[in-house]
């Protein structure tokens, strides 16, 4: 999955934990019904007024919708574990371990 659907379905899941409507969110934050069903199938990206936008009537911080690691396929995630890793200098991955460890065993 890319980040537009990734977000799309993230917004989605905060619509509905709302229990709004498509189009009654889309009215809030001053868009077209289809502009939001299409941002919510990832066919589009929401530009930056309108995530800033949805972060206020969702009444989350604008970096909390760009939280979607659970919607994310376990082969996705391991991926991007694995390339976070290589980033690591060995004190970081040093505390990975140790996390790791204490999650697992």
């Amino acid at each position: 999955m890319n980040i537009k659907e990734l977000l799309g379905k993230r917004i989605r899941e905060y619509r509905i934990h709302k229990k709004m409507t498509q189009y009654q969110l889309a009215e809030k934050i001053g868009i077209d019904g289809k502009h939001l069903s299409s941002i919510e199938l990832g066919k589009n990206m929401p530009n930056p007024q309108i995530i800033v936008k949805l972060s206020e009537v969702f009444g989350v911080e604008v970096k909390d919708l760009f939280e979607f690691y659970h919607l994310q396929k376990g082969s996705d995630l391991k991926e991007y574990i694995l390339e976070q890793i290589k980033t690591l200098d060995e004190s970081q991955l040093e505390m990975v371990c140790k996390y790791i460890r204490s999650f697992v065993l």
